[in-house]
């Protein structure tokens, strides 16, 4: 396994991309190493400038386990009073949320359920604090070389 190292600055954040290659014993030349190695820095730039891009679009607060909590008891009162409609109550809820939160209308109607509260959480505190998603760094590897081992054959 080799580990390949590169540095970037973006907005005062140092960033260290790292880079592993697993050679299961295909002997492959060191140009699909490289090519392998610059698919990836390039993949984890992108998730990176992705992630910097979400965070500057977004507007408003940033949403938490307590919001969340709030929202959804208040919808619960309304939805029992009325056998599970979302009656007006509800959905002005929905839209305080998407409008204060920058929720999506989807993730508002989720969280007024308690559906998928702490994945929703987890994303926009990825956001908040610029952390990129990773990089599936073995598929890419995966995949150059089954490509330079199919053309090889």
């Amino acid at each position: 396994m080799a580990r390949y190292e590169e540095q970037s600055e973006n907005r005062g954040h140092k960033t260290v991309y790292y880079s592993y290659v697993v050679d299961d014993g295909w002997h492959l030349p060191y140009e699909v190493i490289e090519q392998i190695n610059y698919r990836i820095r390039q993949s984890q730039k992108a998730a990176l400038n992705k992630v910097i891009r979400q965070n500057r679009m977004h507007k408003g607060g940033w949403i938490t386990k307590e919001v969340a909590e709030k929202y959804a008891a208040k919808s619960w009162v309304y939805r029992v009073l009325y056998s599970g409609q979302y009656i007006k109550e509800v959905r002005q809820f929905g839209q305080e949320l998407q409008e204060l939160y920058g929720l999506t209308e989807c993730e508002a109607i989720n969280i007024m359920n308690g559906r998928n509260v702490s994945d929703t959480i987890a994303r926009y505190d990825r956001i908040k604090n610029m952390i990129p998603v990773r990089v599936n760094q073995q598929g890419i590897c995966d995949d150059i070389a089954g490509e330079y081992l199919h053309k090889a054959i």
